[in-house]
């Protein structure tokens, strides 16, 4: 599986950028996880990076924050009646809004955590290298968001862990460094996190912004 990061707050030469988070996950299943602020910002990068957001097989909302959500009317423009997965509270016009509620599965290798404390969702996917678990913003704890997506899929550690993790304190590093071969933290993690991890797991830190692209 291929992971493109539209959007993540660390810029890239030659790429749009601001506050927000946006992934596009290429393998079984083309799906985007999360949208950004803007619509512009997609598709300036997607352009730049060479990946189409067309013909989508569904998209993922972590949750209703504007980071998040803003850039899926542009999605819905290029795929009308496009399935998005996303906690309860909210609607796109020109998307399908399927409400997650609890643990299951999305499409084929591709779960869902269930909205934890009815506010935010992961989603695991089976890939060669092992389960990959792809995060928003970590507002019921990234290490609780991980344990179930390690749960639904029955593994006892994760291949990647990548996503924002909302300014988390080592403790919860720690946990995620026992789940997780690798971790990518992202968007909301901030730099004393990326600089923890990175001091004291440089074997499983993987550095991402704006435009990184992973095989996994």
């Amino acid at each position: 599986m291929r992971l493109t990061i539209l959007n993540d707050n660390v810029p890239s030469k030659g790429l749009l950028n601001d506050w927000g988070w946006s992934v596009l996950a290429e393998g079984k299943r083309r799906f985007l996880f999360d949208a950004d602020t803007r619509g512009e910002v997609l598709a300036h990068n997607s352009k730049v990076l060479g990946v189409s957001l067309e013909n989508l097989d569904f998209a993922v909302l972590s949750h209703w924050h504007y980071d998040h959500y803003g850039g899926f009317e542009y999605i819905a423009e290029l795929n009308p009646g496009l399935s998005l997965y996303a906690p309860p509270g909210g609607r796109i016009e020109g998307l399908k809004v399927v409400e997650i509620h609890s643990a299951g599965e999305i499409s084929e290798e591709i779960w869902t955590s269930g909205a934890l404390d009815g506010f935010e969702h992961a989603v695991g996917v089976e890939t060669p290298s092992g389960l990959t678990a792809i995060v928003g913003c970590s507002h019921p704890g990234a290490d609780r968001l991980t344990k179930v997506i390690l749960e639904v899929f029955g593994y006892e550690k994760a291949h990647l862990v990548i996503g924002g993790f909302h300014y988390p304190s080592r403790r919860t590093l720690e946990r995620l460094a026992g789940m997780a071969e690798f971790i990518a933290p992202a968007h909301c993690s901030g730099d004393e996190a990326k600089a923890y991890v990175k001091g004291r797991y440089p074997e499983k830190f993987v550095e991402v912004r704006t435009g990184s692209v992973l095989e996994v």
